[in-house]
This record gives C-alpha cells, sequence and structure tokens, in this order.
C-alpha cells in the first residue's frame, strides 16, 4: 500500500490519501464522507500525529481503502491536491553517513587531499536532518543566494511505525512503518568547514528545501527485505549515482536496532546513507554541483521517483 500526505491548493488543509501499488490514490475526507469509520478516525488519520504509522493506522487505512473502492469513492482529484512530504512532521530525522563503502572511498580521497585520514565506520554515525528542511514531490530545490557548491545523494529513507527502545537487529524491520525517498542535499564549502572544525554537519544540511522526500511512503509489508532495492539519481536526465541497497555496510535493521537506543517513535525518520557518485568526489565538482532550471529525479525500486526543479532561493518558480 501506498500512502501519502496531501495539501490542498486553495486552503492549505492537510489529510492523507491511500491507494494499493498500481491504482490511484483516494483522499482518506473523500472516503470518510461515503463510509463508515472508526470513531477516532480525525485523530487517527491527522497528518501530523503519526498515528497512522502504527499497525492499529495502517491496518485502518487499509480497510478504509477497501471500503472507498467498494463504495465508488473517485480518486484524488490534483487539481485541488498537490503532494507534501509523506511524514510532514517527523519527531526527528537521523541521517546515516558513510554507509555505502564506494561512498566511503569517495570520502578518503576527498580528505586525503587535505592530509587527513577517513577510517572505515567500526559502527553507525550520522547527523541530525531537520524538519524545516523537507520539501515535497515537484516542489522546487532551492540554492540558497551566493552558494553554488550544492550536491545532490540519494538515499532510501526509513520511517518508523512503532515505539522502540533498544531492539535487537533481529526484530528490527518490525518497527517499521514503511519506506520513502530522500535527496539529502549539501552545500559543501559549509560542510567542509564544519567537519573541519569538528563540530558537525548542521548548517550544510538544513537550508530550507535541502530535505526533498517522497514522493509517498509504501508501507513494510510492501517491501520484506529493504536490502534489495536498485537506487539511481539522474540531473536532467543524466545518471549520477546507481547503486543497490545490498551495498550498505549497515543494513537498515542495523540502523534501526542501534539508533533505537536513543528511543524512536512513530514518524522518526531514518535516512541511510548515499551511494557513489556524488559531485564532490567528481574530478571537476564545479560542473555536476545542482544549478537552477536543473531537474533532479530520485528514483527507488518498488517506491517510485521524487522529482524536484532546481531553482534559486528569492526567485520565482
Amino acid at each position: 500500500m501506498r500512502i501519502a500526505t496531501i495539501i490542498g491548493r486553495s486552503d492549505g488543509a492537510t489529510a492523507l490519501a491511500v491507494a494499493r501499488e498500481d491504482s490511484p490514490f483516494v483522499a482518506v475526507p473523500e472516503a470518510l464522507a461515503r463510509v463508515a469509520a472508526p470513531d477516532d478516525a480525525d485523530r487517527l488519520f491527522r497528518p501530523e500525529g503519526n498515528l497512522w504509522l502504527t499497525g492499529r493506522g495502517r491496518t485502518t487505512l487499509a480497510d478504509l481503502l477497501d471500503a472507498a473502492v467498494a463504495a465508488g469513492v473517485p480518486a484524488v482529484d490534483w487539481s485541488a491536491w498537490r503532494l507534501a512530504p509523506p511524514v510532514p512532521q517527523p519527531g526527528k530525522i537521523i541521517a546515516a553517513g558513510r554507509n555505502y563503502m564506494d561512498h566511503v572511498r569517495e570520502g578518503q580521497e576527498i580528505w586525503a587531499k587535505r592530509g587527513k585520514v577517513v577510517n572505515l565506520p567500526e559502527f553507525p554515525t550520522a547527523f541530525t536532518k531537520y524538519t524545516s528542511s523537507l520539501t515535497a514531490h515537484e516542489q522546487p530545490l532551492l540554492l540558497p543566494v551566493g552558494i553554488d557548491d550544492v550536491d545532490y545523494e540519494i538515499e532510501l529513507a526509513v520511517v518508523i511505525g512503532e515505539t522502540a527502545f533498544d531492539v535487537p537487529e533481529e526484530t528490527a524491520l518490525s518497527c517499521v512503518a514503511g519506506y520513502t525517498i530522500c535527496n539529502d542535499a549539501a552545500a559543501r564549502g559549509i560542510q567542509r568547514r564544519e567537519m573541519e572544525a569538528q563540530i558537525g554537519i548542521s548548517m550544510a544540511k538544513n537550508f530550507p528545501t535541502f530535505g526533498p522526500m517522497g514522493p509517498w511512503m509504501v508501507t513494510a509489508d510492501a517491501i520484506p527485505d529493504p536490502q534489495t532495492l536498485d537506487i539511481r539519481l539522474d540531473v536532467d536526465g543524466d545518471t549520477r549515482q546507481h547503486a543497490n541497497t545490498a551495498d550498505m555496510i549497515f543494513s537498515v535493521a542495523r540502523l534501526v536496532s542501534y539508533w533505537s537506543r536513543l528511543g524512536l517513535f512513530p514518524g522518526d525518520v531514518i535516512i541511510t546513507g548515499t551511494p557513489s557518485g556524488v559531485a564532490l568526489a567528481r574530478p571537476e565538482p564545479e560542473k555536476y554541483y545542482l544549478r537552477p532550471g536543473q531537474t533532479v529525479t530520485a528514483t527507488i525500486e518498488r517506491i517510485g521517483s521524487l522529482v524536484n526543479p532546481v531553482a534559486r532561493a528569492g526567485t520565482p518558480v
């Protein structure tokens, strides 16, 4: 099943929409107007509340979808709605770093030129992506004024559906509600300065719109093994990154288990690292950094494609 958060084009109201794998989306408000609903539907299906991500929430959404289709509820009218980030208010976004071996080797080469040694990771590491950086499918990725070294990074995003504290790796996937796509954009010059100061990555990854996410979430039952997915990022049709999630150093289960030591809750998101091919690692990176007018397409098998035009902040799109 696919679950999306949608926004009314006229009033900005948010709602959920649900669909089977190859079927049109049905808006939850329209379904609720036509079929029976649980007494706590307003609370359960509020996009920002994240209760819809729990096992009960997903099961109730599936039942509602079946009833809506049987009742002839029409598909979402996209002239009235647009997509929002699938989880509009994550509790936290944990962004795994150096989780593909080929990307680690890229980083080793880059930092070796500056006289620094990057060792292979012995345990998962991460930085924080802020909710304020999120943007949606078909919305612009905005380049800040005066910054011309914005890079792209396709990542599988894991959406938590159950409260998890110190869960073993063997059962960690049972805490996952589903999967979506993230493009973890970065201002590389700022990132280099932050890393050299050894204070962590913060500003470089969190300008507004530096976290495109979507287009929707695919529930975990539709992707029983997240380590088998083809992933690819194109800029204007030119393939920049292409790998498989089997190449991760730390699996999704390992990441969920590891970070559950902090406590994970419905709506938390873990983005799982990026493969090689980023602009920064290329011989002439300035030729590959994102430019206004380009279109970035991030595709993950069994999920879909996240598409974002690139524009300069402060200019009409």
